[in-house]
């Protein structure tokens, strides 16, 4: 065979090669590996693959959100990016800042002019930076208002006396007092059943609902200024220190996964918990729940929350078209219908609440609409670079506030200035 021949063989063993190689993703996901959720990513997941020849997706279980970043921040220093993360969702400036990930509006714009149409807008609040579309969501929520009706039942009258109806939930923070003082059981001076868990853990997206509520906010879109400060945030804080420490209908601090243990014994009788907690009360739960949307105040609010897909930057052009085909899949209207049937995260693609199997489901479970319903009230999430360490600061002053050892006020200016001082340090 002549040299020339040979190479001709060559580039068409490299151009046959190349189009029949497999792409292998690494998918960083946030949950334990032995959680219930990861062997729904896994069966999810290898749909795709069988669907896909060529590619492969392999999830890899971080545990929690601030373990998954931490592991992608590490990744990413290291220059061994995963191809694919859920991250969560106040994490995309921290994500900028590294110059860590790949603006999507290229791969979306492909899509034609209606592929948006079909998701919540209220999700992509916490997905775009500089005019551009960095994040997909995926797994997307909101804290909502968790009852147990039986207890509702069991204290009808002590209720119908003071005025308020058994047979819904709270809707504003003066009635959210009442009913928690009422619901509240004590034997001398054990308290056997409180009225209300404000949660620990994640109190920092609960108390964000809460200045929402009050027509307020604590850090402004622009990521510039704290307002931990003002009085909307004080007269919230006083709430949560009036319940906890002053009436003590709600205990001093409980843990995030212990609050909804509490609830679904029947040792609380009203929780704040994300729309994710639902299927865990559904199953065990021995009573009749409602979920209602967080009371209000000024106004009905609250922040969105969870997480979105990440593609990386510094991998293969085709590892990234790749990543997209996985999302655009794991977002249909079916596959995003499934995921929220079994998840109790809000299904971000409206078309899916047309699907027959999602009509039926909600039909038998109607507490999932109020997630979804709620989003007319919603507002991103804060976000901020280095916000684990906003996260943190917040935490520590919220439980120090719930144990009574710190007065609201003073909690407020602690956050004030530290909060202020990162986002001096780290403006994006």
């Amino acid at each position: 065979m002549s040299k020339r021949g040979v190479i001709v063989l060559l580039l068409i063993f490299v151009v046959v090669a190349t189009a029949f190689a497999e792409i292998e993703l690494k998918f960083y996901y946030p949950v334990g590996v032995s959680g219930p959720l990861a062997r729904v990513i896994d069966g999810m997941t290898q749909e795709f693959n069988d669907s896909h020849p060529g590619i492969t997706v392999v999830p890899v279980y971080c545990g929690n959100y601030d373990d998954t970043m931490q592991k992608v921040q590490t990744a990413v220093m290291s220059k061994n990016p995963p191809d694919i993360a859920v991250v969560e969702i106040s994490e995309l400036y921290s994500l900028l800042a590294m110059d860590a990930i790949l603006p999507l509006d290229d791969y979306i714009t492909a899509e034609g002019e209606e592929f948006l149409d079909q998701f919540w807008p209220a999700f992509f609040g916490n997905a775009i930076a500089k005019d551009k579309i960095w994040g997909f969501p995926f797994q997307r929520s909101t804290p909502v208002f968790y009852y147990n009706k039986d207890l509702f039942k069991k204290h009808s009258k002590a209720l119908l006396d003071a005025g308020l109806d058994p047979n819904r939930a709270p809707r504003t923070w003066y009635e959210l007092i009442d009913y928690a003082r009422i619901l509240t059981e004590r034997k001398g001076n054990e308290t056997t059943v409180y009225g209300l868990i404000l949660p620990g853990g994640w109190n920092d997206w609960i108390f964000e609902a809460f200045l929402r509520q009050n027509d307020s906010f604590l850090i402004d879109q622009e990521n510039k200024k704290a307002n931990f400060d003002s009085p909307e945030a004080l007269q919230a804080l006083n709430l949560w220190y009036k319940l906890t420490t002053e009436l003590k209908v709600s205990p001093p601090l409980r843990p995030w996964n212990m609050t909804i243990t509490d609830f679904v014994s029947g040792n609380a009788a009203m929780m704040y918990y994300s729309t994710g907690g639902m299927p865990t009360v559904r199953s065990m739960a021995n009573f009749d729940f409602g979920v209602a949307f967080l009371p209000m105040h000024v106004t009905y609010g609250t922040p969105v929350g969870g997480g979105d897909f990440h593609i990386f930057k510094n991998i293969p052009k085709a590892n990234q078209d790749a990543a997209w085909e996985y999302i655009k899949f794991m977002t249909t209207p079916e596959k995003a219908a499934y995921w929220s049937m079994v998840s109790g995260y809000v299904s971000v693609n409206k078309d899916s609440y047309e699907l027959p199997e999602m009509i039926e489901f909600l039909d038998g479970f109607p507490q999932m609409w109020t997630a979804a319903n709620q989003l007319e009230f919603s507002y991103p999430k804060m976000m901020a670079v280095n916000y684990q360490q906003i996260r943190k600061i917040m935490v520590t002053n919220l439980d120090a506030v719930q144990l009574g050892n710190k007065t609201p006020q003073k909690a407020l200016q602690e956050m004030q200035k530290e909060i202020q001082a990162i986002l001096d340090r780290y403006s994006f």
